[in-house]
């Protein structure tokens, strides 16, 4: 018999053979007790998401939808709509684009290759505290125009806001203190930039932005900072441990990356659909209109993307439970889609590529420590929140 409950533990523990089951049995399924849908196939999601009937302006997350936590909401460009969501966007994408990409690459390259050469003696590292993390902080960091020297402390703060506790549906109050404390902190930034000037980074192209002649409010560019510096540090990690966790699960394929580095962009691409982390974000409808091809949803009502399970779903991908990192997917959900596709996609696949690049060439015959990693346990979040790895102790120089 078909049981969803999105807060579930056992759900938690394993979210795929449920997942399949949606698909199949019910892929527009509805729960009343939030008013919501739940979409689980590829092809829905995809369209779904740029349905103009949609948009985020009461939110996406499942504690902002689900639980009706609207003071965890603040308007940044997620919650914006066309023409608004367009012009913002286009402020900002320079900052992501594939030229700014290039220019980082470089400097992400060195950091990737100084943080193993700090373990190499040791002969052990955590895939994602002691590498991911550190890399994609101080790559967010530049990006935004933050104190690199406050981004090990941030990556931290960042990881609290997620906190979840048995039996407690949603954040915990650790995690709506690390919120308030980041918001805080990111004000403090922002007030420090105005006072004494820019650096052409992005904290200087919000304070530029003008619509209809207003600039955005000081809240307003806090909010966006803070949705930048979530995506920019929390998600990259656990994609890059998952994929370095399917590779020593498959050790024809890792040595397949590490003979041919030109490898890791399609294993890095794979692990995205097969390790996102991201369960599940949502929209509000704002006028009538249909999802599935004839379910009718009620302005009003809300809709739920199960990422996870449309990157899954047989009909989009042959034999979707095989990680391959020759399936060069032409499409995946991990990114989003359309006018809400990530800013940061071509960051965090050029991070991704370089760290497994370095990896593979300095630690081909890595192996995971698996009694001892950590896997997230949460409604909104999956993956490794820690991941230690083992390997020949070297000497560096």
């Amino acid at each position: 018999m078909l049981s969803f409950d999105p807060f579930s533990e056992r759900y938690f523990d394993d979210p795929f053979p449920i997942y399949a089951q949606l698909r199949d049995e019910a892929p527009a399924l509805y729960l009343e007790e939030y008013d919501c849908f739940f979409l689980s196939r590829f092809q829905d999601v995809w369209d779904a998401v740029s349905n103009p009937a949609f948009s985020h302006r009461r939110g996406t997350t499942s504690m902002e939808l689900l639980l009706g936590n609207t003071d965890l909401h603040r308007r940044a460009l997620s919650g914006l709509v066309p023409p608004e969501h367009t012009a913002l966007r286009k402020t900002l994408a320079p900052a992501f684009g594939p030229s700014a990409t290039r220019r980082l690459e470089a400097e992400a390259q060195a950091l990737a290759a100084g943080f193993l050469a700090e373990r190499l003696e040791a002969g052990e590292l955590d895939a994602i505290s002691d590498l991911a993390l550190r890399l994609s902080v101080r790559v967010a960091f530049r990006i935004l125009g933050l104190p690199l020297s406050d981004a090990d402390s941030v990556a931290v703060q960042v990881g609290q806001t997620f906190d979840r506790q048995l039996g407690t549906r949603g954040n915990t109050d650790t995690g709506r203190g690390a919120t308030v404390d980041l918001r805080e902190y990111l004000g403090e930034c922002v007030d420090a930039r105005r006072k004494r000037g820019g650096n052409a980074d992005l904290i200087d192209r919000l304070l530029a932005f003008r619509w209809e002649g207003r600039a955005l409010p000081p809240e307003e560019v806090v909010s966006n900072l803070y949705l930048m510096v979530i995506g920019g540090t929390e998600t990259l990690p656990k994609v890059f441990a998952g994929a370095l966790y399917q590779l020593w699960r498959h050790p024809e394929q890792r040595a397949e990356v590490a003979a041919n580095p030109d490898l890791a962009a399609d294993a890095f691409w794979e692990a995205l659909r097969y390790e996102m982390p991201t369960l599940m974000l949502g929209a509000t409808a704002e006028a009538d209109t249909t999802v599935c091809g004839d379910q009718p949803v009620r302005a009003g009502q809300k809709l739920m993307h199960l990422f996870c399970a449309a990157n899954r779903d047989e009909r989009e991908f042959p034999e979707p439970e095989r990680f391959d990192i020759h399936r060069r997917a032409p499409r995946i959900l991990s990114f989003n889609h359309a006018r809400h596709r990530c800013l940061g996609a071509h960051i965090a696949q050029m991070e991704g590529r370089v760290l497994l690049r370095e990896v593979l060439s300095r630690i081909p015959d890595y192996e995971i420590d698996e009694a001892h990693a950590l896997r997230i346990r949460s409604e909104f979040f999956r993956g490794f929140s820690s991941l230690p790895i083992r390997f020949a102790a070297r000497r560096v120089g």
